[in-house]
């Protein structure tokens, strides 16, 4: 039996490049991976995959991240074996953090070492393209470049040290009513990102590396979502010297100089959000524990 650290990520800029003829968008985006992580603990069995949560709302058949990846991995090695799956969560759910895609890729790594098989980065990003977008970062980690629909990562130097404040509101929002929105042709061009990545290349603070950071989903997200605008001033009302909407929402994250700012922040924020985390950049996405 092994444990995995599955961590959670928050985008630090969302450009939107353009769009596929398939209806896809094509996002330029700087990630980060930060504290914040599930636990999956996963032991072989004679065969089948089996999935357990302790959150009863999380479905736990062939519709969880989860135990899609682990159906890749078995059929694209045609393994005569099987694993069981117990996924404790702490990343929310349709937040925009990537806890569905950083499971997966803890299955696939976990995976790995249960069957004795050993796959490069780009082998484990091939193998769960078709799953979710995002996985192919938590191969990674880190802070790291990720181009198209997510799957080409490049990784960047290290995001400056900071504290993080994040909270999800109650209500959570569906990525695919957010891409739909006809606000998003409006954010066509922008190039937050290039911008961030010169400042991160020349080893600037948190302070100026997020002044140029921007989202262009964020206005979408706020029509279907108005709680993310009262969240984003709720953050610097206390502290915060920046706060963004991750990915396509609906979690807001402030930025913070120090601990005792973030954790002052922490305390009085949940009082109003109970889903309220602190959590700091770190270097890994899955972490053997």
């Amino acid at each position: 039996m092994i444990t995995l650290k599955s961590h959670a990520k928050i985008n630090v800029t969302l450009d939107i490049k353009g769009r596929r003829e398939d209806g896809y968008h094509l996002l330029r985006t700087v990630m980060q991976t930060v504290s914040l992580c599930d636990f999956v603990t996963m032991k072989k069995q004679p065969q089948g995959i089996t999935l357990s949560c302790n959150l009863r709302y999380i479905p736990t058949d062939e519709r969880n991240i989860a135990h899609k990846a682990a159906a890749a991995f078995f059929e694209h090695f045609g393994i005569d074996g099987g694993v069981h799956i117990h996924l404790k969560k702490h990343i929310p759910c349709g937040a925009g953090l990537g806890g569905g895609s950083s499971d997966g890729a803890a299955v696939i790594e976990g995976l790995c070492r249960l069957y004795g098989i050993s796959l490069s980065t780009g082998q484990k990003s091939k193998l769960t393209e078709n799953i979710g977008a995002d996985i192919p970062f938590f191969f990674y980690g880190g802070t790291a470049l990720c181009e198209g629909i997510g799957e080409r990562v490049t990784p960047l130097s290290a995001l400056p040290e900071c504290w993080l404040v994040i909270t999800k509101p109650r209500f959570s929002l569906s990525t695919s009513a957010v891409f739909s929105s006809p606000l998003i042709a409006g954010t066509y061009g922008d190039d937050s990102t290039n911008r961030v990545m010169s400042l991160l290349e020349n080893g600037e603070n948190a302070f100026t590396v997020f002044h140029d950071a921007r989202n262009a989903l964020e206005s979408a997200s706020i029509s279907l979502c108005p709680s993310i605008a009262v969240l984003k001033e709720l953050m610097l009302k206390n502290g915060a010297f920046f706060s963004m909407m991750s990915g396509s929402g609906s979690s807001v994250y402030g930025v913070f100089d120090s601990h005792k700012a973030a954790s002052d922040a922490f305390g009085r924020i949940r009082a109003q959000f109970p889903s309220t985390y602190i959590t700091k950049p770190c270097p890994h996405a899955v972490e053997f524990i």
